[in-house]
């Protein structure tokens, strides 16, 4: 599978608006300029991006933070720290829910 990464959620953003045809959005909450939540709300504001299924991956694991996340449109949430198998389950759990 190919893999774009971004260092930011703006770039991120601008990344996905410059089309690609991705198939998952995977993002952390904690970015600079824009963070997660905010792109979370962008990309599903924005009509050729909203159904992209979006995991977020994040250290914040209060129960408002996930309630925040999920009302602004993520698909999953996973709270560091993880491993490789947690992560995979999040994403085939997402990816199968297409």
């Amino acid at each position: 599978a190919d893999i774009t990464e971004a260092n930011d959620g703006k770039e991120a953003l601008a990344i996905l608006q410059g089309g690609g045809g991705f198939g998952l959005l995977l993002t952390d909450w904690n970015m600079p300029i824009m963070n997660g939540l905010e792109l979370v709300q962008a990309v599903r504001s924005d009509d050729q991006l909203s159904s992209l299924p979006i995991l977020m991956v994040t250290t914040r694991n209060m129960k408002q933070d996930i309630v925040a996340a999920m009302r602004a449109g993520v698909n999953n949430y996973v709270t560091k720290p993880f491993d490789p198998k947690t992560i995979k389950e999040k994403i085939d759990k997402v990816l199968a829910a297409v």
